[in-house]
């Protein structure tokens, strides 16, 4: 016996067409959105682990250079007692048939004994590969101590420590004291590469911190009635604010003695700045000298320099300073 087809309403049949062709649309639609919202949050935690790390080698860099700042004080101790010792040194006498060794290579040899940088600071001081104010980051010194002491305060959960380098090192000047800072740049390569183009990202951070010394000795002119050298007061005083900020104003002051003609000269990247409020003062009564102008927007960030000196250029006087964009938290 044959059965009869069962009898379906056409509006039944429109609807059962209708759900199936939902339901075909939503799986087209997750296989087109799904993998967009996948790399949007890949590139989202991208971002976030860049901004972890760069806050973790700012915080390496700060760290550092605090320490390498507070082992300078006995640099300079040493370096103190190797010059009086050169200047009461033994005349000397008969030659000896076996010639002995200089003793600020023994002392050297010896400072090496002391715990890291410390050691090797007092041994560059006395065997004289104490540089100041000069890049020492390719030097023995700098990929040998300074290096592996900045990679030991890396978060190790955020960076990987071989990977960072020391870009930069600038050491005081412990002779003349002229400039007491010492500046450090590091540079950590990124474990993510740039999609299609396959460069790695590179992060930078620089920190520098002032090294509380004894104060240097004024500059020295001539006396233009004996045309002799006299120590002649010229000390920069205070840099307000400290660091400058791009887009506000800036303060100079200068000690020298009362009614001097003082110049002001700032350099950037850029090379001489132009602005107003800048160059030639007179002292007031009581020796002080005040410049005030404005740091452009587009200042570059970085450590920068200003001088002082006299119209003829007989005494002057330098420092260094630092130049950071709103937001970022100095040391």
């Amino acid at each position: 016996m044959r059965r009869r087809k069962q009898w379906v309403h056409p509006t039944k049949r429109v609807s059962r067409a209708i759900t199936s062709n939902q339901q075909g649309s939503i799986v087209v639609e997750a296989a087109i959105v799904m993998p967009i919202i996948v790399f949007v949050l890949l590139i989202f935690a991208v971002i976030l682990s860049l901004c972890s790390a760069q806050m973790a080698l700012h915080s390496a860099a700060n760290q550092s250079v605090r320490q390498l700042a507070a082992h300078i004080y006995p640099v300079e101790l040493a370096r103190v007692q190797a010059a009086a010792a050169a200047g009461n040194a033994i005349p000397s006498g008969p030659a000896l048939p076996v010639p002995l060794p200089n003793w600020t290579d023994i002392a050297a040899e010896a400072a090496e004994w002391l715990p890291n940088p410390t050691g090797e600071f007092v041994s560059s001081v006395l065997r004289g590969d104490f540089r100041p104010v000069q890049n020492m980051a390719a030097t023995e010194l700098g990929r040998g101590v300074i290096e592996p002491f900045v990679r030991q305060y890396a978060n190790t959960s955020l960076l990987r420590p071989e990977r960072i380098n020391l870009k930069r090192i600038t050491l005081p000047d412990l002779k003349n004291k002229e400039d007491l800072y010492i500046a450090i740049e590091l540079e950590y390569e990124y474990p993510f590469k740039v999609p299609f183009i396959n460069k790695p990202i590179v992060l930078r951070e620089q920190s520098y911190e002032r090294v509380w010394l004894s104060d240097a000795i004024g500059a020295k002119t001539t006396d233009p009635n004996t045309g002799e050298k006299a120590n002649v007061s010229l000390q920069i005083v205070t840099i307000e604010p400290s660091p400058l900020r791009p887009g506000n104003k800036a303060t100079v002051v200068v000690k020298t003695k009362p009614g001097e003609v003082v110049s002001l000269e700032v350099a950037y990247k850029s090379g001489k700045s132009q602005a107003k409020h800048l160059g030639k003062a007179t002292a007031d009564e009581n020796g002080y000298v005040k410049w005030t102008w404005h740091v452009s927007g587009n200042t570059t960030p970085g450590i920068w320099e200003l001088t002082a000196e006299t119209p003829d250029g007989a005494s002057s006087v330098s420092k260094h300073f630092s130049v950071e964009k709103k937001g970022v938290v100095s040391p």
